[in-house]
């Protein structure tokens, strides 16, 4: 299929995605849809202090981490350097240097940059990841933001930007990468401010994807109970039989269900939740790394430091240290390989 081709049978992203080298091998009994075809959830955590995430890192192979997947925010993503094949929704499209892009909440996406030469570094893009309701809901109830919720709605399909505004708001990202507090989130009202002005954009995935693609509202919502669970209690013992209980699901089901959706068990997932909110910690508070341990679940300090080097590929220690000495964002290409995603099955 070549990279500008465009389908629209609703699955059309998920099956050139699996036409690629780095999707896994469909499995001989085909009693299931392959993993690779199915849209993970990803859960996306904020900036430590901030009511959304801003990242900026340089990737060879943005496909080997960055697979089909979809989360509940909306993502902003600025491509400065790399070229290759843009999935969103059943849209498949060459991409290049000044790429923008903004995708809607729960909208299946990917970008498969083609590795070139032996740079280590093909691709360098800055990702933009936030909540409507995480900014107070107040775009549809001032009149100054009233275009702002217009673009946002329109992003439910995907939008892609060109023309001078992409530009400017390349500007905009660069800098708000190395801001905090209210200035950075000023400058995102920028950005959206920009971008709701721009009248050289187009709609990517079809109108009616959202009928035809293969994330069902059950699946859905049963690893969106789970996520919210595991967040609100990361500091307790979270019992995996409540969960089931919660689900309307035996145990045992639960667990083959978590395991054939995720690829990972459900214990997996909570150490990466939990080591998640530790680098949040870590970046921000001067407590000791035991009692953030204790405070992100963990009641022996030696299986907190092996979760952590395992995910982070780093001690919490020195996780810390590159907090403190270059700022967040000099940990994050790090953290990226642990960006927890959640194949989600065809429901039936």
């Amino acid at each position: 299929m070549k990279a500008s081709m465009k389908t629209y049978n609703g699955r059309g992203a998920a099956e050139a995605i699996a036409g690629t080298a780095w999707v896994r091998k469909r499995t001989a009994t085909r009693e299931r849809a392959p993993q690779a075809l199915d849209a993970r959830f990803e859960s996306v955590q904020t900036d430590s202090e901030s009511s959304f995430r801003c990242l900026h890192f340089s990737c060879e192979d943005l496909s080997a981490d960055h697979t089909w997947h979809y989360h509940r925010e909306f993502e902003l993503t600025w491509l400065i350097r790399g070229q290759g094949t843009r999935f969103v929704g059943d849209s498949i499209e060459h991409f290049g240097a000044g790429d923008l892009v903004l995708v809607g909440p729960n909208l299946p996406h990917c970008w498969q940059n083609d590795v070139q030469g032996v740079g280590r570094h093909s691709a360098e893009l800055i990702v933009v990841q936030f909540c409507e309701s995480d900014l107070g809901g107040l775009f549809d109830r001032i009149p100054e933001t009233r275009a702002i919720a217009r673009l946002l709605a329109d992003a439910a399909n995907g939008l892609h930007f060109h023309g001078p505004t992409v530009a400017e708001v390349g500007q905009l990202l660069h800098a708000m990468v190395a801001q905090r507090g209210l200035d950075r989130l000023l400058r995102l009202l920028n950005v959206f401010h920009l971008l709701s002005k721009c009248q050289d954009r187009k709609q990517l995935a079809a109108s009616d994807y959202r009928l035809n693609n293969d994330i069902t509202p059950v699946n859905r919502h049963r690893i969106e109970i789970v996520h919210r669970y595991v967040l609100e209690n990361l500091e307790l013992e979270i019992s995996q039989a409540e969960i089931a209980e919660r689900l309307g699901m035996r145990a045992a089901s639960f667990s083959r269900f978590f395991r054939a959706a995720t690829g990972q068990t459900f214990v997996d997932f909570v150490n990466i939740l939990r080591v998640h909110k530790a680098c949040r910690l870590l970046g921000v508070r001067t407590a000791s790394i035991t009692d953030i341990a204790m405070d992100c679940g963990y009641r022996n300090i030696s299986n907190f430091n092996r979760r952590f080097r395992a995910i982070k590929r780093m001690s919490p220690s020195e996780y810390r240290q590159h907090a403190l000495q270059l700022g967040e964002g000099a940990v994050k290409d790090a953290a990226l390989t642990s960006i927890p995603r959640i194949a989600v099955a065809p429901h039936g």
